[in-house]
């Protein structure tokens, strides 16, 4: 075949004509829909976290790419005592990482450590570690993940305390199938003896707009739906549904988040008569977070108090 029919590239058109059988380079204009594992993360993130007990926590910032921790937690839930730890990444310019990023802490007297090792080694793939040893004779809880995110799609695979007697794996990948819908699968692998392999599959659905998403999973062991709608600038509400299959139950839990100028309040409340609130505030003069959460169970007439407060001097939960 001839380009003869082509239009002279020589003459000034004004337009551009690739040459015959020449590849261009094409365009994808639907966003990325993340990983099945944050399919529910806009509804989560307006539900109040709740604190039990104290808990104190110190950031200091010692250049952009490492600061150092110190906590201190009174609790009858959470492991009580002091841990102190810090992160670290040797070279990052602007926003972009060139090398690992550690985040880890310790408890000095049960020597009870988190790890947590993540490196972008392409821009487009994540490799992250995370290691926990509750003391000195519990064996290491791992889990390993490897993510690829393309302009359209991500995939990923976690692993989860990975060894030859047991060990679980999952396999899943999301796509944006047009400009507000994103499909997905997940594969669920996991083993107790060498020779014993059990599987299952999950799909998942998300149809989101800039100021409401919904998103629903199921798998033979049950379903879970959740809506995220955005009210009002300051205003966001959030509704969760989860049904277990071998239990037979059903939650729903009706959530929102209230943002002020210096302050944050969540609420919630579910199926099972449980209420909860949580409220968080910066401090003007001082760099100081507060905050203080309780929820309370209306049928058993129990309840649950906490309070947080976190001295932050070089302004890293403020993004100064």
């Amino acid at each position: 075949m001839t380009c003869k029919s082509c239009p002279n590239k020589d003459i000034e058109l004004g337009f551009f004509f690739p040459g015959c059988f020449e590849r261009v380079s094409g365009h994808c204009t639907k966003k990325n829909p993340g990983n099945v594992q944050s399919l529910h993360i806009l509804a989560h993130r307006v539900m109040p976290k709740f604190f039990d007990g104290i808990e104190l926590d110190y950031l200091h910032r010692l250049a952009p790419n490492k600061y150092i921790t110190a906590a201190w937690v009174l609790s009858h839930v959470r492991a009580a005592g002091f841990r102190f730890g810090g992160l670290y990444t040797f070279r990052v310019k602007d926003d972009t990482l060139y090398s690992p990023t550690i985040m880890g802490d310790i408890h000095p007297t049960s020597l009870a450590a988190n790890l947590n090792i993540l490196y972008y080694p392409f821009a487009s793939l994540r490799m992250e570690a995370v290691m926990q040893k509750a003391n000195v004779e519990t064996p290491v809880e791992s889990q390993y993940t490897i993510e690829w995110t393309r302009p359209c799609d991500t995939w990923t695979a976690n692993f989860y305390n990975v060894r030859n007697e047991n060990g679980r794996c999952t396999l899943s990948v999301m796509r944006s199938v047009s400009a507000h819908w994103a499909l997905g699968g997940e594969i669920l692998l996991e083993w107790n003896e060498p020779k014993k392999m059990n599987t299952d599959l999950a799909i998942a659905a998300r149809y989101s707009h800039h100021h409401y998403s919904l998103a629903a999973s199921a798998s033979r062991l049950g379903l879970d739906i959740s809506y995220w709608q955005r009210i009002h600038p300051q205003i966001q509400m959030a509704n969760l549904l989860a049904w277990n299959r071998s239990t037979r139950k059903t939650i729903a839990t009706i959530g929102y988040q209230w943002n002020f100028w210096n302050s944050a309040v969540h609420g919630m409340i579910d199926s099972d008569a449980s209420v909860g609130f949580m409220w968080t505030k910066y401090l003007q003069h001082l760099p100081l977070q507060m905050g203080f959460s309780v929820v309370m169970s209306l049928p058993t007439d129990r309840f649950a108090f906490g309070m947080r407060f976190v001295l932050d001097p070089s302004g890293l939960r403020r993004g100064e």
